[in-house]
């Protein structure tokens, strides 16, 4: 009995293991245990295998899963496994699995699979074994039987699909790079799906024809269900040719194409990687079978990026499928796509008489679909309009074709004539009702907001529209794409349910390519808008909604999904399946570009002269302008290079008139018919003398402009066979385009662009087209397409390009993948990628790849323009030495010695070195084995040695690959460099061993730079890839292998570097002597034979200078000095690797002692020196690690009891050679002293401030400047820090604080009754009384006796009182311990004795104490005059080289917010800005450094420094404090500092003041747009009451720069006043009005006196435009202001400027509508408005109190004095100074009189004060001279402006 049979027998209630045991038992074979004591293991084995055979395995297993049920099976699978591989250890089980078919294997139900499954897996666990499901594949006996084991197989949820074996997959994952971000997940589910499999699919295909074939069919069709992309691609890919399964591939790709499964856009898109051609072979078919589906294809083609390829550049193949081209033509057409009446004739013109046949079957079955639409046969969906048959006619009527043809043709045109009527009568039906359009549109927007369509729905609705042969269903269509646009500005009034199905339509829209190229941009450019918006908001949330649903299309919008990455709120939504999709496009796109930027790009020049550009005309001995330049007077395209002229016997001339006009009139008559009669005619009459004439006039004018007959043009070219004449027209060619590329009139002209693409066609055409290449040397296309970036040039780089490469399509040599072409797409690519290009550029560059088949995203992009510092790369190094002169030497060539001499610069030609990896001398494996480091395999090449020698044979062989060629071309860049250069700056210097040294150290610099910087990229690349396979085969995890080889990299790529350094610098050594060797002998030969120098008088003659070239700078017949041999020592100081970057400080001894200045500068001379800011950043991470190990030390630590080696001691070492290495050492010394101070303060252990300290010492003895600095800081600084007893007595004992100074500012501090002084006082004399410091207490003798006096005072504290008592005790004890007898300085005798001596000398000293006194305090005074005077101009200085310091940092491109903000932090801590005095002292002085750096750029726009100090007073203000008001203190200070520069300025230097208004103007302007910048970025510092507040600040500053003050600052003063973020922002709110009034009068008052005076000159005219300008504006935006304080500034506006005061007086609230003065009947006193009294938010009584009126005024109107009494006073009040009246007095007088007349509290008291007025202004009217009278009258008339109580 077999073991199945025994399994079922005894049933599953017995152990698996049990039944399989004693099975073993039974047929002799035991367990391994249990035959170890009968025979030997071989024995052993041999009898399990022989009992468990994989057929008597497979038999068991086939039972067991053929009986198993889902209800029932409980068999154990694990333990089955595992007892088999207990007995049978050796049991293949695949050879199991395979038998299985053979065992009557018959499952049931799902269970039974899964058994299978599992045993398997069991068996094989820890193996990573898949399950081998392709045993499947095979035929089987039994097909019911293996469609019911595929069956329950695929649909089993507990087999996981990665553990079944695919055997032949349908799709790989190498596509997925291949493919857009939003497939990936898509893409990754169905990549491990179990119907991932060809094989599958191929062995269902067998089974349709088995006896199970309906079980079969059923499985495929649930199959389609589930994964109808896999099986459909499967199916395509297997190309099976059974009826039944073609006939459901042709179906499913129809349901896709007709969006009836999902993913139909991964679909094409796979369909298209794996069968390109068969899927176009299909779409052909089913477009035949129905052509309706041709709307559909035309979608798929777009959206592949396949259409232009099929429409734009047809090919002779693609006749077959003509009429299937055609019709997507048509529809390309009507969607705007392209135009129908140029594409068919240009195609029939490309094809020729080819496609003439086709095109004829082609129209008789549109007729023919015609004829039956009218007869209502058919729908028409797909026949063509009028339009389109009546181009086809025309196009097919102009060529020729046979009789036959020709008849054919006719009949078909006169069934077209019987039915254009009809046709047309069909198009236009309704297509003039605009009404009726718009009603279909509305109706359809109602049925989809109702609910009727679906978005879905209404996007085939639409799709049928704009596909219609009807035009009013097209213009409906468009009408409904209009809608979204016209009503984007209403969406914040939508519904949500309205508007989140509008976002639904449009993103629809999008995705389907259902906008045409016109309003796709459109449309894109509102979701930005839209995106834009606050996050809350409706517009944001349509947005968002229309991004969902056009996911798929995102990727092939870079531009658009680069802009939706910078908007912050929408970055903040991270949750928004967009904004995920968008951020991982964003993120996969710039680490490729950031990786590719370290990789070089092959750009090499030819190393050839320029040819000068020549338009041949020089030839015929006339004069030609000036070649266009750009506006730096240079040639921005350089890359364009016109070949020489061809030589020729006879020199160039033009013909004469006759000749001239018999070759124009012929070539104006060429056309293809008399191609051979014009060619013949003109072969007659030119001659090479001519060529130059008809290439220029004739060619490439004709070229230029008539871009249709290039293909004629150039085949009468080629008839002519004139070669010459051919090189000619190709030079005057290049001639043409380098003039337009470099006229300035190009880039703003249309035509001269459109002249340049014709240009580049034609160029391409005589060129590429015809395999005929275009060289380097004439044009470079990279460099072109660089200049263009560089220059913002890229709108005439980028066509040109793009038209020459299209020609390429036409060519069999220069087509895709050539390495030429793909090497200049790669750029454009970079350019689409990065260069934020116009869309209009974008699309040129899109238009050339789908010419080219390409698709822009799969071009490997360059990262060479990024890169381009002006142009040329690495490579064109050595050509830009040659042609860089000092005053434009042409420089390639040698020079001559004169007077017969042998050339001294005659040098050897650089040859580029042919080096393999057999010649690298480095001996690369013992360097390998010496200095290879393994941190990161330490522990895997400890367990396997030979992973080591494996590791250094693998590395040796990358190394011998990769380095040979960029070794190579390092040596030839740095030996031609060094050549040139030398040979310029050594043609005065006779020593043939300064050139030798100088030579040998720039070759062996720039090479080995250029070696390391070459190859490193590409070494780590490749080190990593190939330990990646190295680490693979060890059997490593992947993440294991990925860390490991990440780590050797690491290590040992500097050394990898090293080596390729090496190898270049010895070889550049060899090369550079090999060149020069004849400038040394000729130098040697000279000074031997004639006993005189060497001068290389030829090249010296050539050299010219500009005019400002500094004479230091200029080359000396007398050799080089000292500082000019310096530049070229500097070569020896090039850092290779990043490590060696402030690396300097090592190799030097340890220790911080008082020695280690000196060591330190004798280890550090010949070492790299560093910028001043290379030290700072250097400094501030090691004094930051320093700081950390003090920090932790113990509190009792002290410096001396470290070891030399103590961690402390390294870092503070590295701290003072740091400082010896520096460039600038007093500048570096002063930054690291501030520094140190800081610290110094800020430590708490003793060990810290002993080592600041003694730093800080070090720092002034390295410079006087600091030490005077430190000192003076340190001893007179008024700072609370400073009250630190550890560090002050450290300082003192240091020698940095004298004792006296310390002692007299704490006194004078504790007497100016400062707290903290107090408190500092005495903790330091209780230090100094408790002992162990280096002073003792009688050294404070001021600041006891300043603690006694407070004691006595009964001010003190018990503390002071108590030290004050301790120093009495002391002074007592000490002089309580003098010997007796004694005193402390003598004896008492003594003291006694030297009395009568004392006495003499204080009367002497009494008696000349008066002089004496006054002549040392004034020695005193003048002395502390010059060392303020001094300081402050130290002071000054330092702030300055601070913010120029700052400057450079914040215009580097790397720097970034948080370092700005770690560098403003450490300024803060350095400078005291919260004191009024430093701050305002630091903003002075970094104002005149703005001016002086202004004035250093020539007032060209020098405005760096004063954008960077903007940016600190930000940066300072942010930083400074928490609360508003210490923010506001510094923008206060600021603008304080520049006011006061302004004035001073203005008065001391007038004559220079007006040089200065634009950086004023830049730094006033600049501080409120940047707070008007961070108000709107929400930054926490900026709220909206801040803002206001520096408005205002701003405002007072203006107030204080009054024009009649500082009339020269007028014109900013009133660009600032009306500025956008200030004038708006303060006249918003009413607290800024009285403000904004005041500035506006203050200008107008300003214009007075020049109207006024009839002085108006241009300047005043155009302050008077200004001002009337900004008061349109403000009356067109605050006409309530304007309106409240138009009596206030009508005083200020002369009397003559009648249209300036009307235009005041024409304001009025917004909320008042003015009454039509033409209304019949109209009754100002019914006005409701009449009752209103106008607001008047001002004093207006002021100027009637200044005259002394206002009391008189008030006593008329309240009845208290007679009107004709007080008005004989007033017009000689208000005439007050005899000579003008005070205009604002007089108005004051009508205006107060009106307000206290509309106070009156009754009827009957207003009625009396209104007679009282009237006759008060009657009796001073009737008084008042005629110009009194008219400013009366005035001032009533003003009263007028609008209804209110004073009208």
């Amino acid at each position: 009995m077999g073991l199945a049979e025994q399994l079922l027998g005894a049933g599953s209630h017995t152990s698996a293991t049990d039944i399989i045991a004693e099975y073993a038992h039974q047929n002799g074979a035991g367990s391994s245990a249990d035959t170890s004591n009968k025979g030997t293991a071989g024995d052993s084995n041999g009898q399990q295998q022989g009992v468990f055979t994989p057929e008597n395995v497979a038999r068991a297993l086939a039972l067991l899963a053929s009986s198993a049920t889902d209800e029932n099976n409980e068999w154990s699978a694990e333990e089955i496994a595992a007892s088999l591989c207990k007995h049978c250890p050796s049991l293949s089980w695949e050879d199991v699995i395979y038998k299985l078919p053979y065992s009557n294997l018959s499952v049931k139900s799902e269970a039974g699979a899964v058994f299978i499954v599992d045993v398997f897996l069991a068996a094989t666990a820890g193996q990573n074994r898949p399950f081998p499901y392709s045993f499947m594949y095979e035929i089987w006996p039994d097909a019911a039987a293996q469609v019911a084991f595929l069956r329950y197989t695929l649909h089993s949820s507990s087999i996981a699909p990665h553990l079944l074996d695919k055997h032949m997959p349908t799709i790989l994952a190498d596509p997925v790079d291949l493919l857009y971000k939003a497939y990936h997940t898509e893409f990754a589910r169905i990549l491990t799906s179990p119907w991932n499999s060809l094989s599958l699919i191929l062995v269902l295909s067998h089974l349709l024809d088995s006896k199970a074939s309906d079980d079969a069919r059923s499985l495929l069709e649930a199959g389609i269900a589930q994964e109808p992309l896999l099986v459909t691609l499967a199916l395509a890919r297997l190309k099976i040719q059974h009826p039944r399964l073609q006939a459901l591939l042709q179906h499913n790709v129809a349901r896709f194409l007709k969006r009836d499964f999902g993913h139909n856009g991964l679909f094409f898109e796979l369909f298209r990687i794996y069968e390109k051609k068969m899927m176009m072979a299909f779409f052909c078919n089913i477009y035949r079978k129905d052509p309706a589906f041709s709307r559909y294809i035309l979608d798929v083609l777009v959206d592949l990026g396949m259409a232009n390829d099929l429409l734009l550049v047809p090919k002779r193949d693609d006749i077959v499928m003509l009429d299937f081209i055609v019709d997507l033509a048509v529809f390309a057409s009507r969607r705007g796509m392209l135009s129908f009446e140029t594409w068919f004739p240009g195609l029939l013109a490309e094809l020729g008489s080819d496609m003439l046949h086709a095109s004829l079957e082609i129209m008789h079955t549109k007729i023919q679909l015609e004829a039956s639409r009218q007869r209502g046969e058919d729908k028409g969906m797909a026949a063509y309009s009028s339009a389109e048959l009546t181009i086809m006619f025309k196009a097919l009527g102009v060529m020729g074709m046979s009789p036959n043809n020709a008849a054919n043709l006719k009949a078909l045109y006169a069934q077209f004539v019987e039915l254009v009527g009809e046709l047309e009568r069909t198009e236009n039906e309704c297509s003039s009702d605009e009404g009726q359009i718009e009603k279909e549109a509305e109706s359809l927007f109602l049925r989809l907001y109702r609910g009727e369509l679906s978005v879905d729905h209404m996007a085939d609705t639409l799709e049928d529209l704009r596909d219609s042969l009807r035009i009013y269903m097209r213009k409906t269509y468009h009408h409904v794409i209009q809608y979204p646009l016209e009503e984007f500005s209403f969406f914040d009034n939508y519904p949500d349910k309205e508007l989140t199905i509008t976002g639904q339509l449009v993103g629809v829209l999008i995705q389907r390519h259902m906008l045409s190229p016109v309003s796709e941009p459109t449309i894109l450019e509102m979701l930005v808008k839209a995106l834009q918006s606050p996050a809350s908001s409706k517009s944001f949330h349509f947005g968002m909604t229309a991004l969902q649903a056009c996911l798929y299309r995102i990727e092939q919008l870079p531009m658009f999904c680069t802009r939706l990455y910078q908007i912050p709120a929408f970055n903040q939504n991270n949750n928004a399946p967009a904004v995920k999709l968008i951020k991982s496009i964003i993120a996969s796109v710039m680490p490729a570009r950031n990786a590719k930027a370290g990789s070089g790009t092959d750009r090499a020049h030819s190393g050839m002269t320029p040819v000068l550009e020549d338009t041949g005309l020089e030839a015929f001995g006339q004069s030609r302008p000036a070649n266009p330049r750009g506006a730096s007077g240079m040639r921005v395209f350089q890359s364009v290079r016109p070949p020489p002229l061809p030589e020729l016997d006879e020199a160039f001339a033009e013909p004469a008139e006759e000749t001239k006009d018999k070759l124009q009139f012929a070539v104006n008559n060429l056309d293809r018919s008399s191609l051979e009669e014009k060619t013949n005619e003109v072969d007659k009459l030119l001659q090479p003398k001519h060529f130059i004439w008809f290439s220029q006039e004739i060619m490439v004018k004709r070229a230029s402009q008539e871009p249709n007959y290039h293909s004629l043009y150039l085949q009468f070219v080629e008839a002519l066979n004139r070669p010459d004449l051919l090189k000619c027209i190709l030079r005057e060619t290049l001639v043409s385009i380098s003039r337009l590329l470099n006229a300035e009139s190009t880039v703003n002209s249309s035509s001269d662009r459109n002249n340049l693409k014709n240009l580049g066609a034609w160029l391409g055409g005589m060129t590429l087209a015809r395999d005929q290449p275009i060289l380097r040397e004439s044009v470079s296309f990279k460099d072109l397409l660089c200049e263009g970036y560089n220059s913002n040039r890229l709108n005439l780089a980028i066509p040109f390009v793009c038209k020459v490469l299209e020609q390429t399509t036409r060519s069999t040599v220069f087509h895709p993948p050539s390495p030429w072409l793909m090497s200049i797409m790669g750029v454009l690519a970079e350019l689409y990628a990065t260069a934020n290009l116009k869309l209009i550029l974008t699309f040129e560059v899109e238009v050339l790849c789908k010419a080219l088949s390409l698709d822009v995203k799969d071009i490997p992009a360059t990262s060479i323009v990024g890169r381009q510092p002006t142009r040329g790369s690495v490579d064109a190094l050595a050509s830009e030495f040659g042609k860089a002169t000092i005053g434009g030497e042409a420089g390639m060539g040698s020079a001559l010695a004169s007077d017969g001499a042998a050339d001294g610069g005659l040098a050897g030609a650089v040859q580029m070195p042919a080096i393999t990896g057999a010649d690298i001398t480095v001996d690369i494996l013992s360097v390998l084995s010496q200095h290879a480091s393994f941190h990161a395999a330490e522990s895997l090449f400890s367990q396997q040695p030979m992973l080591k020698k494996m590791f250094y044979i693998l590395t040796e062989r990358i190394i011998r690959k990769i380095i040979p060629v960029h070794v190579a071309r390092s040596i030839y860049v740095a030996v031609s460099c060094t050549r040139d250069t030398i040979q310029k700056d050594f043609c005065g210097e006779p020593n043939e061993e300064h050139v030798h040294r100088a030579a040998q150290v720039m070759a062996r610099g720039l090479a080995g730079a250029l070696a390391v910087s070459l190859c490193r990229e590409q070494l780590k690349n490749k080190l990593f890839l190939t330990m990646c396979d190295f680490l693979n085969g060890q059997a490593l995890p992947e993440q294991s292998v990925n860390m490991i080889a990440v780590g050797l990299v690491a290590d040992n790529l500097d050394l990898a570097c090293a080596i390729a350094e090496k190898e270049a610098i010895e070889r550049a050594s060899l090369q550079i002597d090999t060149v020069l060797s004849e400038s040394y002998m000729s130098r040697k030969r000279t000074r031997e034979r004639t006993g005189q120098p060497f001068y290389d008088l030829a090249r010296y003659s050539r050299l010219v200078y500009p005019g400002d070239f500094p004479e230091l700078l200029k080359v000396r017949l007398n050799g080089l000095q000292a500082g000019h041999l310096r530049i070229y020592e500097d070569f020896t100081q090039i850092p290779h690797f990043f490590s060696q970057i402030g690396s300097g400080a090592q190799g030097l001894e340890a220790g911080v002692g008082r020695d280690d200045i000196g060591s330190a500068s004798a280890g550090a001379d010949g070492g790299v020196k560093f910028s001043t800011a290379q030290c700072f950043e250097r400094f501030a991470g090691i004094i930051e690690d320093l700081d950390k190990t003090v920090s932790a030390a113990a509190a009792e630590v002290t410096l001396s009891q470290l070891p030399s080696q103590h961690e402390a001691c390294l870092y503070a070492r590295d701290i003072l050679v740091l400082a010896v290495r520096s460039a600038s050492p007093d500048d570096t010394a002063m930054d690291f002293a501030q520094a140190l101070v800081n610290y110094l303060y800020r430590s708490e252990t003793r060990l810290g401030i002993d080592l600041y300290v003694l730093l800080l010492a070090r720092m002034c003895e390295m410079s006087g400047r600091v030490a005077k600095e430190v000192t003076s800081w340190l001893a007179f600084a008024d700072d609370e820090r400073k009250f630190n007893v550890a560090a002050t007595l450290a300082l003192i004992g240091e020698g940095l604080v004298s004792t006296d100074d310390e002692d007299g500012q704490v006194a004078r501090l504790i007497e100016a009754n400062r707290p903290g002084a107090v408190d500092f006082a005495v903790r330091l004399l209780r230090r100094v009384l408790a002992g162990g410091t280096a002073v003792s207490a009688q050294a404070f003798g001021k600041t006891a006796q300043g603690l006694a006096k407070l004691a006595q005072s009964g001010q003190a504290s018990a503390q002071v009182t108590k030290v004050v008592e301790d120093l009495k005790a002391a002074d007592d004890m000490q002089a309580g311990d003098a010997q007796p007898g004694q005193s402390a300085d003598g004896g008492l005798a003594r003291e006694a004795e030297d009395v009568p001596a004392m006495k003499e000398s204080a009367q002497e000293e009494v008696g000349s104490a008066p002089a004496n006194r006054q002549q040392e305090t004034a020695n005193r005074q003048d002395t502390a005059s010059r060392q303020d005077a001094a300081s402050r101009q130290q002071e000054t200085a330092s702030y300055q080289h601070i913010l120029l310091n700052w400057a450079r940092v914040y215009d580097h491109p790397a720097a970034g917010e948080a370092e700005l903000t770690t560098l403003v932090r450490q300024l803060l801590q350095q400078i005291p800005l919260h004191e009024t005095r430093v701050e305002a002292a630091f903003f002075r002085a970094c104002v005149e450094a703005v001016l002086a750096f202004y004035d250093q750029s020539g007032g060209r726009g020098g405005f760096q420094v004063a954008d960077a100090l903007v940016k600190l007073v930000v940066f300072v203000t942010r930083l400074g404090g928490r609360d508003g008001q210490a923010r506001l203190q510094t923008v206060r200070m600021f603008l304080s500092s520049v006011t006061l520069v302004i004035v001073d300025i203005h008065e001391t230097r007038p004559e220079a003041f007006g040089a200065y208004q634009r950086p004023f103007f830049r730094l006033l302007s600049g501080i409120l747009g940047e707070a008007h910048a961070a108000f709107r970025a929400e930054e926490a510092w900026c709220s909206e009451q801040t803002l206001h507040a520096i408005v205002g600040l701003l405002g007072e500053s203006l107030r204080l720069l009054d024009p009649g003050l500082v009339p020269g600052f007028s014109f900013v003063w009133l660009m600032l006043a009306s500025h956008r973020f200030f004038l708006p922002r303060l006249v918003e709110s009413r607290a800024g009005w009285a403000l904004a009034a005041e500035l506006l009068e203050r200008q107008l008052r300003f214009l007075e006196p020049f109207v006024e005076a009839d002085q108006v000159s241009e300047p005043v005219k155009l302050l008077y435009r200004g001002i009337v300008c900004v008061i349109l504006v403000v009356l067109h935006d605050f006409p309530e202001f304007l309106a409240s304080y138009a009596l206030r500034l009508s005083d200020a506006v002369p009397t003559n400027c009648v249209q300036l005061r009307n235009l005041l007086l024409s304001a009025y609230p917004r909320d008042m509508r003015l009454p039509e003065p033409l209304t019949p009947n109209l009754k100002i006193d019914l006005l409701a408005e009449i009752t209103q009294s106008p607001d008047i938010p001002y004093d207006h009584a002021v100027p009637l109190e200044r005259v002394g009126l206002r009391t008189g005024l008030e006593a008329v109107l309240s009845l208290q004095r007679a009107p004709a009494e007080f008005a004989s006073g007033v017009m000689a009040a208000l005439h007050s100074d005899g000579a003008h009246y005070d205009v604002a007095a007089v108005n004051a007088f009508v205006l107060h009189a009106l307000v206290r007349i509309t106070q009156a509290t009754d009827d009957a008291a207003r009625e009396a004060a209104q007679r009282m007025a009237l006759e008060l202004f009657c009796a001073v009217l009737s008084g008042a001279d005629p110009e009194g009278r008219y400013l009366v009258v005035s001032a009533i008339a003003n009263q007028l402006r609008f209804p209110s109580t004073h009208t």
